[in-house]
């Protein structure tokens, strides 16, 4: 590990340790530097703002749940491999779910963050998918990354209250989601379908009576 590396793993650290004390909105980047040991320019160098240091941990996370599922694929209808997918991402974070927690405890003021954050879901939402196999389902095609955000951000809101170590409001809660999900996006596909199927009516009568208008 180098020492950006090295620096950057401090500067995490002492963030999540300041954060299982007090909510995420109220440390200041001077805390995480004196919690760190490194100054402020130092941590400016490794990082831009605390939403980096969520984004790039997300990254991370990413990355553990990937190399699970590329070793033990998901299997199963759509709804299964989702499902497990993201079950498994909530158990790597286990150990951070106090971190996880006190970030939740408001949203984010700061315009510039809350972007940075949205972005990091998009991202990871982006990756279950790709590991759930689901890119290619009608679900995903109609919805994408918005409808199936939703249903990860549901999922994590009852996860971080979840004190039953099988996780069952937990899995509930996604269950219902990954359903409502896919629910909408059958009505979303077939309203969208029905628009389409009018349009192209449309425009086909459109031309048809144009021709007629230049024939005569």
């Amino acid at each position: 590990m180098n020492d950006v590396s090295a620096e950057k793993l401090r500067i995490r650290q002492a963030a999540f340790a300041l954060a299982e004390r007090k909510p995420w909105h109220e440390i200041t980047m001077a805390a995480i530097a004196q919690q760190s040991g490194l100054s402020i320019a130092a941590v400016m160098r490794n990082v831009a703002s605390k939403a980096a240091i969520l984004r790039d941990f997300s990254r991370d996370i990413d990355g553990a749940m990937l190399l699970v599922f590329e070793k033990y694929p998901p299997e199963g209808e759509a709804h299964d491999r989702l499902f497990d997918v993201i079950i498994k991402r909530l158990e790597i974070m286990q150990p951070y779910r106090p971190v996880i927690g006190s970030v939740l405890t408001r949203r984010i003021g700061d315009p510039g963050e809350a972007a940075i954050m949205l972005q990091s879901v998009t991202i990871t939402v982006g990756w279950i998918a790709a590991a759930a196999k689901v890119e290619e389902e009608p679900a995903w095609q109609s919805l994408g990354r918005v409808g199936l955000g939703r249903a990860y951000i549901k999922a994590v809101t009852a996860w971080v209250g979840d004190d039953d170590p099988g996780l069952s409001r937990t899995m509930a809660a996604l269950d219902r989601a990954l359903r409502d999900w896919a629910a909408f996006s059958d009505r979303a596909g077939t309203v969208t379908a029905v628009i389409g199927g009018l349009a192209k009516a449309a425009g086909a009568a459109g031309r048809q009576f144009f021709s007629r208008g230049k024939a005569s």
